[in-house]
Formats: structure tokens, C-alpha cells, sequence
């Protein structure tokens, strides 16, 4: 697999300076495609740690997607997805809403916009025309974001909340969106 000098910085976990350099240098192959640098992604010089963590990082992702986007294979033994009670993500911030709901110090403005997200997320599972399937995870998006802004600035103590959200629903409503993106791209429904 090719990757660009940005990518090929991300997985290393340096700057896109530092592989021009190491370039320059000789100690990284590549080669240029339309005035672009082209790197394997075998040539990258990664650690055990960082290969694991790669990994890691890989299963993770291919997991979120197979909760919420389940393959055609497993659709085809039945098991089909059908309330927006089945969604992890769904589930997640019902518990998130539940604890802010209980917690004195959290701000109502964020636990008002994390109940609108999960209502708008439920419209998206729901609705079947991908324009409106994608406007209603972009407001799901929107919401979120302001609450992680508004848990952000009431302290450290929901810090713990704004990762949740950031690593655990944000993520899973982007997959979505793109989902729902290629899909109008396609002209399908």
C-alpha cells in the first residue's frame, strides 16, 4: 500500500518534516508520482510496540464498523440490525445521558445537547433517503461537539465523558456519514 508523506508521519509518529528528512537522507525509500512522494507501507522502519498498537488500532476500527455496519454476509444469517436499541453507539450515550442526568455538577446545556444527538442519531437510523440520513448524523455530529466543549470547560472531573464521546460515538457517527456520503455519491439509496 502507498502512502503519502502525512500518512506515512502518522503511523510513524514524527512529523512530515522528519520523513521529507529521512528521505533526503536515503534511510526511507520512496518514489515520486505525480510530484508526489509515494512510500510502501512495508518500508516504514516501525517498532513491535508500533506495530502492535497499529493493529491494535485496526481491530478497533474494523470492529465499530462491523457494529454498525454489519457485512452482507452476516445480514444474510439474519442478523439484522433493525432498532437504533441494537447500536452501540446509541446504547453508549443513553448510559452517558443517564450519569450526567445524575450528576449535580454536570452543565444541563451539554446533557440537553447529548440528548438531542441521540435523538438525531435514532432519525438517521430510521430514515432511508441518504440526504436526510446525512444531515441528521451531521446535527448528531454538531451536537456532540458542542458538548464536548461545554464538558471540556466545566473542569477535569468530565473528562472521562468527553473521551467517551470523542473515541467512543463521534467516531462510529463519522463512519455513518461516509457511509451515507458514498451512497449519494452512487445515486443509491
Amino acid at each position: 500500500m502507498k502512502l503519502t508523506i502525512r500518512e506515512a508521519a502518522a503511523l510513524l509518529g514524527c512529523s512530515p518534516r522528519t520523513v521529507r528528512a529521512r528521505i533526503a537522507r536515503g534511510e526511507l525509500p520512496a518514489a515520486k508520482q505525480g510530484g508526489r512522494w509515494q512510500i510502501d507501507r512495508e518500508h516504514l522502519p516501525l517498532t513491535e510496540p508500533q506495530r502492535r498498537a497499529l493493529q491494535a488500532k485496526a481491530d478497533a476500527v474494523r470492529e465499530a464498523v462491523e457494529v454498525v455496519l454489519p457485512s452482507r454476509a452476516a445480514l444474510r444469517r439474519g442478523d439484522r440490525r433493525r432498532s437504533v436499541l441494537d447500536l452501540d453507539p446509541f446504547r453508549r450515550g443513553v448510559v452517558l445521558l443517564a450519569e450526567l442526568r445524575t450528576d449535580s455538577g454536570a452543565p444541563e446545556t451539554a446533557t440537553a445537547l447529548i440528548e438531542d444527538a441521540l435523538l438525531c442519531l435514532a432519525e438517521a437510523h430510521h430514515l432511508y433517503a441518504p440526504p436526510q440520513k446525512l444531515d441528521a448524523l451531521r446535527r448528531a455530529r454538531a451536537a456532540l461537539g458542542r458538548s464536548v466543549g461545554l464538558l471540556g470547560l466545566h473542569g477535569d472531573a468530565h473528562l472521562p465523558r468527553v473521551r467517551i464521546i470523542e473515541e467512543e460515538l463521534l467516531p462510529v457517527i463519522a463512519g455513518l456519514s461516509r457511509s451515507a456520503e458514498r451512497r449519494m455519491h452512487r445515486g443509491r439509496p
